[in-house]
């Protein structure tokens, strides 16, 4: 479906990953890691015009396995790590080199869905695995790159554990780790350690959920602390910081929250929204404007939202009774829902911002296998910018 700088696009399988090439600054790219058990999984490296209306298959992956999580280098376009699970055997995570892009034809995917995947099949390639990182007392869920460390640095989940590994050339170092007590844990789901993400404002501190509750790990003083108790009811999906504002978190849970968090006095959240009508699987401030979050749900729906008032810059300065004041202004700035894109018929397990080309661009992808592109809405990008 095309149209009005948004596009739609089924693989034809089941997908649960999706995230930027990072060190690819020129183009809008994103891989996609399919996740299926009884077909052959590959990872596909797309690329979205700037005005939305073509998506490339730059390349085609073989995989082992399902893929299901991705973490790209961000310096090197060329290292993947993904996290795998073949039929009978524990997950796994691997380091993988990337062919050279150039060696293999690109295909639109304007095409006939049947010439598609015909091509895509053809045009497949190896990938290189430089290392597997060695096995745990227990399987890994996700890998992280720490983007401001000054060497390649990872952290890796292991439900009741978390890891950092140093990469060395081709060879993956184990450094830290921290042995996590579940015991406590509420609720009914009992979720393992997940959602990592690193601080952008201070090296060397971990985030990531734990339960309901949201944790930080300062590698440093080698030890976590709770810094929210219970963000969500039983299970904490997902998180992301503000790339532009220390101390502020953001979370979305299984109570169909999305949840704003300054982790200095974070006894309850800054801003709250009933963004899903179920679990809240992924959460995604916009890289340079923290105005913008996305977030995905259960619900198979993806949400753009505008949350100016907690944000580095807010659009307006208006005193409360302003807020509430369409004439003065307020109903154009308030916290508030942008856009709801319903395009999914599955889960949308994951959200985000494009890195390369057009920075107002942003992607989803759902269970069925669904890629969807949108655009902020241009009066959204003149308040921002004017």
């Amino acid at each position: 479906m095309f149209g009005g700088g948004a596009c739609s696009f089924s693989f034809g399988t089941k997908v649960r990953s999706l995230e930027p090439v990072l060190a690819e600054k020129d183009r809008a790219q994103f891989f996609v890691g399919t996740s299926t058990l009884n077909q052959p999984n590959q990872i596909y490296i797309v690329e979205v015009n700037d005005n939305a209306s073509d998506v490339t298959t730059r390349q085609v992956l073989r995989h082992p396995g399902e893929v299901l999580s991705l973490a790209p280098s961000p310096q090197d376009r060329q290292l993947l790590v993904t996290c795998g699970k073949q039929r009978g055997q524990p997950t796994e995570a691997s380091l993988w080199k990337l062919p050279d892009a150039e060696e293999a034809p690109a295909h639109s995917e304007d095409d006939a869905e049947g010439g598609r995947d015909h091509a895509v099949d053809a045009t497949a390639q190896d990938l290189t695995q430089l290392a597997a990182f060695p096995a745990q007392k227990l399987p890994v869920s996700e890998v992280a790159w720490d983007a401001t460390a000054d060497s390649p640095t990872l952290a890796s989940a292991h439900e009741t554990l978390l890891r950092t590994w140093r990469l060395d050339g081709g060879s993956v170092e184990a450094q830290e780790k921290l042995e996590l007590d579940v015991s406590m844990l509420g609720g009914t789901t009992k979720r393992g350690a997940s959602a990592l993400a690193w601080d952008p404002h201070h090296a060397s501190q971990l985030a990531f959920a734990l339960g309901g509750s949201v944790r930080t790990w300062d590698l440093r003083a080698k030890r976590d602390s709770v810094s929210v108790e219970d963000a969500h009811p039983s299970a904490t999906l997902s998180l992301d910081f503000n790339p532009n504002k220390p101390y502020a978190i953001a979370s979305g849970g299984d109570d169909g929250k999305l949840k704003f968090w300054d982790l200095r006095n974070a006894r309850k959240p800054v801003l709250s929204m009933n963004a899903h009508s179920h679990w809240v699987w992924s959460t995604r401030y916009h890289p340079q404007h923290d105005q913008l979050v996305l977030s995905g749900g259960s619900d198979a729906t993806l949400a753009l939202w505008r949350v100016s008032s907690i944000s580095s810059s807010p659009l307006v300065e208006l005193d409360e009774r302003d807020l509430m004041d369409e004439t003065a202004g307020g109903a154009a700035v308030a916290d508030t829902l942008i856009r709801r894109v319903e395009e999914h018929e599955d889960a949308v397990y994951a959200a985000r911002w494009a890195t390369g080309g057009d920075a107002w661009m942003f992607a989803s992808v759902s269970y069925d296998g669904r890629l969807a592109i949108n655009h902020v809405p241009s009066t959204e990008k003149y308040k921002i910018l004017l």
